[in-house]
């Protein structure tokens, strides 16, 4: 549980540390934390995680979309956001991190 802490915050720093340079808020890194730990995010997610209303929601998600670092994929209730072209490479990178559990009870 630890190392998937430690990964989520990672990938979160390294957000916040591009996001001057994507021109992103960290309101819409929430999103892209999303899409980097899970692959996917939904409007709703967005939406309960700020504590926004759908249209905030909905134009963090298209200005994200609009930038290349989300894809929308689906239409209408079916709708989620996908890495995009332009989604950090180092991000998605720790976000695929893997760890190898040894058994701490062998000799």
């Amino acid at each position: 549980m630890r190392r998937r802490v430690d990964r989520s915050g990672d990938c979160w720093m390294q957000l916040m540390e591009a996001a001057d340079s994507f021109g992103v808020t960290e309101r819409q890194i929430t999103a892209l934390h999303e899409v980097a730990m899970v692959g996917r995010v939904r409007r709703s997610r967005c939406e309960k995680a700020e504590g926004i209303n759908t249209q905030q929601a909905t134009r963090d998600l298209q200005a994200l979309t609009k930038t290349g670092l989300l894809t929308a994929v689906g239409q209408t209730k079916g709708r989620h956001y996908v890495a995009g072209p332009r989604s950090p490479e180092n991000v998605l990178a720790t976000s695929q991190r893997t760890h190898t559990i040894t058994n701490p009870y062998a000799s």
